[in-house]
């Protein structure tokens, strides 16, 4: 059987992957397709601000690289990193027009509901990297602030570090 699922991977086969959404899951940590861990988070991932409030200069930084070669090393491509992030943007804009927060965060969960469609697809699938990238991102978003001062400038520091990404 491990010829023919080699066979059907090489083909662009991909099985069915168990996946949980269960946060009682034992796991420590999960493994994507091609077997490499989700350690790419650093302990408390994300943290958007200093105890003084400002936005952590290495969220801008160094997580922010770190991220983006993880991403390139697991073949996340530039269509697919740009619609999650102008999704994120176009949400950005509708605070800055007066939408209120509470309709616009919404939109904002959306994102993890994206993320788990395009990571469990045979054809294209998205990076289980970046997948957790949304989701713990997401759920870290707990008001206008953390999604304005902490998320976007995040978000938009891994797209520029993400520049050598081709589709």
């Amino acid at each position: 059987m491990p010829d023919m699922r080699d066979a059907m991977h090489g083909a662009g086969f991909q099985g069915a992957r168990r996946e949980s959404n269960r946060s009682d899951d034992p796991s420590p940590a999960r493994r994507d397709d091609r077997g490499s861990m989700d350690s790419q988070f650093p302990p408390g991932y994300p943290k958007y601000f200093t105890s003084e409030g400002h936005t952590r200069v290495e969220l801008i930084t160094a997580e922010a690289e770190n991220l983006a070669a993880r991403f390139e090393s697991d073949r996340l491509k530039r269509h697919q990193l740009r619609s999650f992030y102008d999704h994120a943007k176009r949400q950005l804009q509708r605070l800055l027009y007066g939408a209120p927060f509470g309709e616009v965060h919404l939109e904002i969960a959306r994102l993890k509901a994206f993320a788990a469609d395009r990571a469990g697809r045979a054809d294209n699938a998205l990076p289980w990297s970046f997948k957790q990238f949304i989701d713990r991102n997401v759920d870290a978003i707990t008001d206008e602030a953390s999604f304005k001062k902490g998320f976007m400038p995040h978000f938009e520091a891994v797209v520029a570090y993400c520049a050598r990404i081709k589709d």
